[in-house]
């Protein structure tokens, strides 16, 4: 029998037409953008990297809300709730990441789409090791990654929905999937960005009242952190509730690790910077969009903490999934033009973001893999309608991953931000910066990266819908560390290890030899 998607008894509806008018003009807006974005989109390069034509402060504000986006607002207050402290090794650390990407990868990374015609992260990696097998593993390792990373927004897409039409879930997620599919298939990347940048700005100015609204709600801080602690002690503690006192330091390391170095590895943040106009803009964007994503995470923290506390101290009943206290947060205990804004924020969000998805998905399947396997498509109109079509069947791929996973919606973002830091950080940034990389070295930690995360994440999730319990058992035997340690975190070390080993024991006798002549102006820099 079909299991439906979570549980929707406790997820609040709205019956204020305030809020519905928000969600129903947020969808208009984004369907008018889509439709901007297909009047201004004559190629493929339009399409996938907005032609080189965005400025400083909507590069950052996309970048910061590609990484928030549904996770955020929805995985985000689910693992406070589940894991109390845990999960600020995620939100205060993710800051770090935009920081550290920049840094490595910004300059190097427009300067190489002036260099080169590339337009996807595969291009770029061709381009650096000139092999079709690092092109190839590249665009398969992307298109996996898209599913997963789709699947996350979805999955808080059919609660937003719920929560503003009252419609049920299953509705709300085939409904928003098809929304996003045409909005995706209109607009591009084009659309993508601009989209970005309207729901980055809402969410930045809705976390701030949400935040007011959850220390009010909860009594400050000070009674928080007392009805927490009374319940357990370990939600307040440095390193959260995540299994034993032990394992929870490993977690928040963990995490500490893949949220910080991972975001290098994320493909739809770091081919944004292709989109810049020019070199010079790339500047204050790190601090810009570091510091939009760190007030945009009080949402997070402040929901889900002042829920659990209310909770535990008997002031609300637990009618709820851990999954819904964002939604049930925002509906039930702020008011009705907060509630809309966040909510029509929220709708944005997981539409742009996965508007991103898509195309570097699509991108994967069209451009790059068949590239690769030497059958590429030389008409530029056709690639373009082919990335439009492989939309589709990525779209529906992801919806089903929905449908039958059981998986949290915050830990499904973690394993599917793991799976492309394992795949992309040595890849990418070893590459960029270090002129011993090799081809050996980046097929090894592509293969690896893959393997481990598919293994030890991607298997086990399998196993538990299917019921074939024993397999998760005989995987997870294999697994050196308590099992609440993330698998992601271990594979981009693991992956990073081999990167290194692999490239050493390969060199050439001069390094200049591994690196195309035209690209040593990225490693002067």
């Amino acid at each position: 029998m079909l299991a439906l998607p979570l549980q929707q008894d406790g997820i609040p509806i709205a019956d204020d037409p305030v809020i519905i008018a928000f969600g129903a003009a947020y969808l208009l807006i984004v369907l008018a953008i889509g439709a901007w974005g297909w009047m201004q989109t004559e190629s493929t390069s339009d399409f996938l990297i907005t032609g080189k034509s965005i400025g400083t402060w909507v590069l950052a504000m996309t970048a910061f809300s590609v990484i928030q986006s549904g996770f955020g607002f929805v995985g985000g207050p689910e693992l406070v709730y589940s894991f109390g402290t845990t999960a600020l090794w995620i939100f205060f650390t993710a800051p770090l990441g935009f920081l550290l990407t920049w840094i490595v990868l910004a300059k190097r990374m427009r300067l190489l789409a002036d260099i080169r015609n590339v337009l996807t992260l595969a291009d770029a990696t061709y381009v650096r090791y000139e092999s079709e097998w690092v092109r190839g593993l590249t665009g398969f390792a992307v298109a996996l990654g898209v599913v997963a990373y789709l699947a996350v927004n979805l999955a808080a897409l059919q609660f937003v929905m719920r929560a503003i039409f009252g419609i049920p879930l299953i509705w709300g997620l085939l409904g928003g999937a098809l929304i996003l599919l045409l909005y995706s298939m209109l607009g591009g990347m084009i659309a993508g960005v601009w989209t970005d940048f309207l729901q980055a700005i809402t969410m930045i100015i809705g976390a701030v009242f949400v935040f007011a609204y959850a220390m009010s709600f909860g009594g400050g801080m000070e009674n928080i952190s007392q009805n927490l602690a009374s319940a357990d002690p370990a939600l307040v503690s440095p390193f959260g509730a995540l299994g034993g006192p032990e394992t929870a330091i490993l977690v928040g390391v963990a995490w500490w690790i893949l949220f910080s170095v991972g975001a290098a590895g994320q493909p739809h943040l770091i081919t944004k910077f292709y989109m810049s106009r020019d070199m010079t803009i790339l500047k204050w964007g790190a601090p810009i969009a570091a510091i939009s994503y760190a007030i945009s995470s009080m949402i997070a923290f402040s929901a889900g903490f002042s829920m659990r506390a209310m909770v535990e101290a008997g002031q609300i009943s637990e009618t709820f999934s851990p999954s819904e206290v964002g939604p049930v947060f925002v509906l039930d205990h702020t008011g009705s033009i907060i509630a809309g804004l966040i909510l029509a924020a929220l709708l944005a969000a997981i539409m742009s973001t996965s508007d991103s998805f898509l195309n570097i998905g699509a991108a994967a399947i069209s451009r790059d893999i068949p590239r690769a396997l030497g059958h590429p498509i030389t008409d530029d109109q056709t690639e373009l309608r082919v990335t439009q079509a492989a939309l589709a069947g990525l779209t529906v791929l992801a919806t089903v991953v929905v449908f039958y996973s059981q998986a949290l919606v915050g830990i499904l973002g973690a394993i599917s931000w793991g799976f492309f830091a394992a795949a992309f950080v040595p890849v990418v940034v070893f590459g960029l910066n270090w002129k011993g990389a090799r081809k050996e070295g980046a097929i090894a930690a592509l293969v690896v990266g893959m393997i481990f995360n598919i293994v030890y994440n991607a298997i086990p999730e399998i196993a538990a819908v299917t019921g074939t319990e024993w397999l998760n058992e005989a995987i997870m035997a294999t697994y050196p560390y308590p099992a609440a340690v993330p698998a992601e975190a271990i594979a981009l070390l693991v992956a990073m290890v081999v990167f290194i080993f692999v490239s050493l024991l390969t060199q050439a006798t001069e390094d200049e030899r591994a690196v195309p002549a035209d690209l040593h102006a990225l490693f002067e820099r």
